[in-house]
């Protein structure tokens, strides 16, 4: 597809492909711009940590199952900028030069040209560019800044170090270096403590693979396959090797299998590598389970902190939990009070006028009241005793049969013996159609008075609304000297309640004679 696009426009392959990546350095500018200029302050340190961004991008759905490719740079003897690439797309190569030599001027600032030097073995994935800067000499300092950082002025000898061995295994407990056989050459003061004497003489010194495998990046375990992903960030998983010649666990670790994260670093001076990472656990129990501690941690390591702050955060959370089930368990408490309140206010409504009730539920005292024209209805089943007596009732608690209606005591109203009147015939008329467990039709007798009467509340724990006067007995009398099936009413409630077909009855009739 490059050929014919650059045969159509009379280019040669390679300027095209060049210039193509040009344009895709710009579309990913377009999208990850703001990423792309935070990488590095120069060229080599921007693609020193580009495959750590690539390794972000790679978990996003739309680049799932797909490898990027690697990067690494170095300095070779006479201090020129190599960029070493790791693909097996080797027809790629002009494309990415292209690219690189974009985001240099973008980024950077700086006009470089990058040689193509495609490896001779076409089945290895290390590729090679050499940098070359454009620029005269006059600001060649200027440009080498862009491209690298200057050099510390330190000793590149090994032998020159002010750090001893112990010292720097004591210091970065959890390193490991190797040569390009994979051997172990050393071990930091904490893995150390995992590998006896014993199993390494016998086994003539250590593999790699045999102490850990790669489980990030997905790369073979190789010493050149390692170099290629140099930028990126690892994490290796101890195999469960923690056991001496005899076979027999040490009893230091081996509870369960323990990840280390960290980086690898490429040792110029010994051509070997570098691991230096820590302990990947967040949690106390993770650090109790893998049979590390606290003191196998250094104080530099981030890790103790992770830890220490998890385990405040497990705290604070289970002491969250508890407040949240405490709250919840008052909410509750206090749902409940408020559905007994409830029931309660209903309740005293159902016995109490509204206003008497507002005032019992709030605790206020309430003042008997007097009531001038109040019409009341007392009523009885005649022979109720001896109905019961001969009958099997439900054992429910009953007081007698008697019951008693005041009409006009809380709302004002003309009418109240009209409406009291009529709420007795309505009782006398249900009660011919209801019969007793022995076939006999219930019959009723009926008083009613009217006149003033004192209304108040008697007793504390169970109060009841009581009506006192003489008008409450006589009506009490009017019904206890009725007949049954009749309706027996005072000269006042008839003064009141004009339109009713009545019979008198003279005072001597009353049994026991009517209060004066």
């Amino acid at each position: 597809m490059a050929e014919v696009a650059a045969t159509k426009l009379g280019w040669k392959t390679d300027i095209f492909l060049r210039k193509l990546g040009v344009e895709y350095f710009k579309l990913c500018c377009e999208e990850y711009g703001k990423a792309l200029r935070v990488l590095g302050s120069n060229l080599m340190e921007f693609f020193s940590n580009l495959d750590g961004l690539h390794e972000q991008i790679k978990t996003c759905p739309r680049f799932q199952n797909q490898n990027p490719p690697s990067f690494r740079c170095d300095l070779d003897k006479a201090n020129k900028l190599n960029l070493h690439f790791y693909t097996f797309r080797r027809a790629t190569l002009t494309f990415v030069a292209g690219t690189v030599e974009a985001l240099a001027l973008a980024l950077f600032n700086v006009a470089v040209t990058l040689t193509v030097s495609p490896n001779r073995d076409v089945t290895s994935p290390h590729q090679l560019f050499f940098i070359t800067p454009c620029s005269n000499g006059n600001d060649l300092h200027h440009v080498r800044s862009r491209l690298f950082a200057d050099q510390c002025r330190a000793s590149p000898k090994p032998t020159d170090s002010k750090m001893s061995v112990r010292t720097f295994c004591a210091s970065f407990p959890f390193h490991v270096i190797f040569d390009r056989n994979l051997l172990v050459t050393q071990l930091g003061a904490a893995l150390v403590k995992m590998v006896t004497a014993e199993r390494v003489a016998a086994e003539g010194g250590l593999h790699l693979g045999a102490l850990f495998q790669v489980v990030r990046p997905r790369v073979k375990m190789s010493f050149s396959a390692l170099l290629s992903r140099l930028n990126s960030s690892f994490t290796l998983r101890a195999r469960t090797f923690v056991s001496g010649g005899d076979g027999k666990s040490n009893g230091r670790l081996g509870h369960q299998e323990m990840e280390l994260k960290g980086q690898m670093i490429y040792l110029q001076e010994a051509d070997a590598m570098l691991f230096l990472g820590s302990p990947s656990v967040e949690k106390l129990e993770e650090l109790i389970g893998k049979g590390i501690y606290i003191s196998d941690i250094p104080i530099h390591d981030a890790t103790r902190d992770v830890i220490l702050v998890g385990e405040q955060t497990k705290a604070q959370d289970g002491l969250k939990r508890r407040m949240e089930l405490l709250k919840q368990s008052l909410l509750e408490a206090s749902r409940a009070v408020e559905e007994e309140k409830a029931k309660n206010i209903d309740l005293l409504h159902e016995i109490f006028p509204p206003s008497i009730a507002t005032k019992l539920w709030r605790g206020e005292s309430v003042e008997p009241k007097k009531v001038d024209d109040v019409t009341m209805l007392f009523s009885d089943i005649v022979g109720f005793t001896a109905i019961c007596s001969t009958a099997t009732p439900m054992q429910i608690e009953t007081i007698g049969d008697a019951y008693c209606v005041a009409g006009g005591l809380h709302r004002k109203s003309n009418y109240h013996a009209q409406q009291i009147a009529w709420m007795a015939m309505r009782m006398m008329s249900t009660a011919r159609n209801e019969k007793s467990h022995d076939g006999n039709v219930i019959k009723m007798r009926i008083g009613i008075h009217t006149g003033p009467v004192l209304a108040g509340v008697v007793g504390k724990m169970m109060p009841r609304y009581c009506l006192f006067g003489n008008n409450v007995t006589l009506a009490n009398k009017f019904e206890s000297g009725s007949e049954p099936l009749r309706i027996h009413i005072s000269p006042t409630t008839y003064e009141s309640n004009p339109g009713f077909s009545v019979r008198t009855t003279l005072q001597r009739d009353f049994a026991g004679g009517v209060p004066r």
